[in-house]
Parts: C-alpha cells; sequence; structure tokens
C-alpha cells in the first residue's frame, strides 16, 4: 500500500478524475482518503491482467450519511475479499456484497449481485456531487432509501443517473459520495473486461443467476481502507526575531569597550 504522503503529494499536485469542470475537482480539508486494492488474474480469453490502488476522497462534507456508512464498513473489513459483480464498459463497476466469493472463476452463487450490508441508509443527494467520471455512489433497489452497502464506479460520466435527470417523476437519482482522485486507469481496466449474460452451461463460465454483466474472471478486491484525511495547508514557518537596530548598536559598542578594555589591562607596563 502506498503511504499516505504519497497520497497527499498526490492530492496537491494531480487534478481530479473529472475532466469536465465540476465542485468535485477541488479536495477539501478533512475529507477521508480511502485506497481500494484490487488484483485481475485472467485466464484464456480474459485480457491482460492487472493490480493496483484506487484512491478515493470522501465527500464528507456533502454527503456524511453516505460516507459514514461506507466508512462504518471500511473498518469491519466488509469489503475485503469480494470482488465486482457487475461491470458494464463504458458505464461502471460495481460491488459491494459480501456473498459475492469466488476463486477465479464464477460459480454459481444465488444471491450475488443480490446481497447488503442489512442496514439501509436514506437516500441523499447534494446538487454539488454528480455522475463524473470516476464517481462513487450508492447503488440500490427500486427504493430510494434502499441503499446498503454496495456501490459503484463510473467509467466515463453517467449524468443520466443524477437528480433531476431520471425519466420517471419519483425517481432521485443514485447518491454520489466520493470521486477517484487516483488509479482512474484501473477503472477502465476493470471496465474493460470480458463479460458474460449466460447463465451457464458446458461451454462458457458459470456465473451467479441473479444478475448479469459478470466477468467471466474476478476483478478481485483484496482490501478497502482508511488511509488517512486531506491535510490543511501546511503552516508557515515563523521568521526569526530581529532585535531593533538601536539594540545591535549598543550590543556591539558594549563589545567593542570590553574587548577594547581587556587588551589595556594585558598590555605590558611601560607602553
Amino acid at each position: 500500500m502506498q503511504s499516505v504522503i504519497s497520497v497527499l503529494f498526490l492530492l496537491i499536485l494531480a487534478p481530479a478524475a473529472a475532466a469536465e469542470p465540476s465542485p468535485m475537482e477541488t479536495s477539501f480539508v478533512g475529507n477521508p482518503l480511502v485506497i481500494i486494492n484490487i488484483t485481475y488474474d485472467p485466464r484464456p480469453g480474459g485480457g491482460d491482467g492487472f493490480e493496483g490502488e484506487i484512491v478515493l476522497e470522501l465527500f464528507l462534507n456533502w454527503a456524511p450519511i453516505s460516507v459514514s456508512n461506507f466508512l462504518g464498513l471500511v473498518n469491519q473489513s466488509f469489503y475485503d475479499g469480494i470482488f465486482y459483480h457487475r461491470i458494464i464498459d463504458d458505464f461502471v463497476i460495481q460491488s459491494g456484497d459480501p456473498t459475492c466469493r469466488a476463486t477465479v472463476v464464477y460459480t454459481p452463487v444465488p444471491t450475488c449481485g443480490e446481497g447488503g450490508s442489512g442496514e439501509t441508509i436514506p437516500f441523499e443527494s447534494n446538487a454539488n456531487l454528480t455522475h463524473v467520471n470516476g464517481a462513487i455512489g450508492m447503488a440500490r433497489g427500486a427504493d430510494p432509501d434502499s441503499a446498503e452497502s454496495q456501490w459503484y464506479i463510473c467509467d466515463e460520466p453517467q449524468h443520466q443517473l443524477d437528480n433531476g435527470n431520471r425519466t420517471l417523476p419519483d425517481d432521485p437519482g443514485y447518491a454520489v459520495f466520493g470521486v477517484v482522485r487516483e488509479g482512474l486507469e484501473l477503472v477502465r481496466a476493470a471496465a474493460a473486461v470480458p463479460t458474460t449474460n449466460d447463465p451457464g452451461g458446458e461451454d462458457t463460465p458459470r456465473v451467479g443467476t441473479g444478475v448479469g454483466d459478470r466477468p467471466l474472471y474476478e476483478v478481485h478486491i483484496n482490501s478497502v481502507t482508511l488511509s488517512g484525511w486531506v491535510p490543511g495547508p501546511a503552516a508557515p514557518t515563523p521568521a526569526p526575531e530581529r532585535a531593533p537596530a538601536a539594540l545591535l548598536l549598543t550590543g556591539t559598542l558594549a563589545v567593542a569597550g570590553a574587548l577594547g578594555a581587556m587588551w589595556w589591562l594585558r598590555r605590558p607596563a611601560g607602553d
């Protein structure tokens, strides 16, 4: 895991994931920084493997309910060892179901994609939070207040998911609560892995029966950890105090007088 120092250095120098103008481009002091460590180890037909860390800033200032729920689960290691069970290229990579655990190739797990923490949170919306590229949001069912532990990361902007952009009048959209600060290339790589909607068969990898868009091989989440907090600006180093000019002159004359007296007292007699 990279150090908190390198993450903070990145936040200072690197732009946010979003290419479009957005309040989410700005980092805010005190917001949590979370690292998702992932590995993709494909077999034939699975494309290229990859591994690395996705660094998120969570907007505690704008989405305190969603962020607190997510961090509470992170502190329990709730997400460690599961995989991205739903992947759609140029849309999202989705995870957060504790029943989605496999070894390389998917096996028929009827609940995979439908599970959660068992505790729902209310829908949370903020005008500053939209589905920019790299945004992380809470997955939910038809009820806006049904989100539990599942979440997704956007591959490219997905503003059709925003509050106010939905087609049904009673649909408020989905709750965004953070954005990728580093590792957007890993999101892109994960979104591009081969997937299947086939429920299984002799010639196809067997997948869970609940939801399609499953990768042929798992994009594994090794760990999700809180790495630190967005720091405040460095305090300026105070300048050394300067003595007044009159005091410096007085001190200089005193030293010169003392040296002169020492020379007079030590000079040979008769000089």
